[in-house]
């Protein structure tokens, strides 16, 4: 169970974002069962919708209903945000913005159409998510979130990053993602490309007020990769 799920906050949300919108036909709008909604409406869940559902009640929403919103009241989030909730933040990456953007990243994930494994976080690594495919040519993906406020340290932990990345033993067949909500920090990683380093690389853009994709451009790709797995395996 998931002791941080509001079931009323969480039914509020939605009964809000159902709005004007007939129950049977947002149920079908959220790709859910009329009675499933109507758990929701009446706090009968004991773990919240999936985050894919919740995604999909965003994008359906009326009245402003946000995804950071319902994001939070499910639980996926360890600390509440305020309506207008961003991943706003000092110069460390906290945890519920690791959060908010795990939850951005399973999302679309989840709608390129490959079945994917979720992978326990390692330590001894830099990775906050890995995910791992049962076949296709890439088999596992890995992601790093990156959150800096200044010049000086989305270079610094550019440098450090890539410094690491020489000593990691990573196949020709894995992937790896650095992920920003920062424009500033995603152009950086697109100009300073490693020529060296012959790995899978991408840097992915969040918008961090609907937590959704905006943009993903890889860096480089090994020989293992074709330009169709590159559109396949890009969110």
């Amino acid at each position: 169970m998931n002791k941080l799920y509001n079931k009323q906050e969480f039914a509020s949300l939605v009964s809000r974002a159902v709005g004007n919108t007939m129950k049977r036909d947002f149920a079908r709008l959220i790709d859910v069962s009329p009675e499933y909604l109507s758990r929701i409406l009446n706090c009968k869940l004991a773990n919240p919708p999936s985050i894919q559902v919740i995604q999909l009640i965003a994008n359906n929403a009326s009245n402003g209903v946000t995804y950071a919103q319902l994001l939070t009241a499910a639980g996926y989030a360890l600390s509440s945000m305020e309506d207008t909730a961003t991943l706003d933040a000092p110069d460390t990456l906290n945890d519920t913005a690791k959060k908010f953007m795990q939850g951005t990243i399973l999302t679309a994930l989840s709608s390129i159409g490959v079945p994917f494994t979720m992978e326990q976080e390692k330590k001894d690594t830099n990775y906050h998510l890995s995910v791992s495919f049962a076949s296709g040519s890439v088999t596992k993906w890995h992601f790093i979130y990156l959150y800096n406020t200044t010049k000086e340290l989305m270079s610094n932990q550019l440098s450090s990053l890539y410094s690491h990345l020489i000593f990691e033993n990573i196949t020709e067949t894995e992937k790896i993602s650095f992920v920003t909500s920062s424009k500033e920090e995603f152009d950086l990683y697109t100009k300073k490309i490693p020529t060296n380093l012959n790995l899978n690389l991408s840097v992915i853009l969040i918008d961090e007020k609907s937590l959704t994709i905006q943009k993903e451009s890889w860096l480089h790709s090994t020989s293992s990769i074709s330009t169709e797995d590159i559109s396949k395996y890009t969110l």
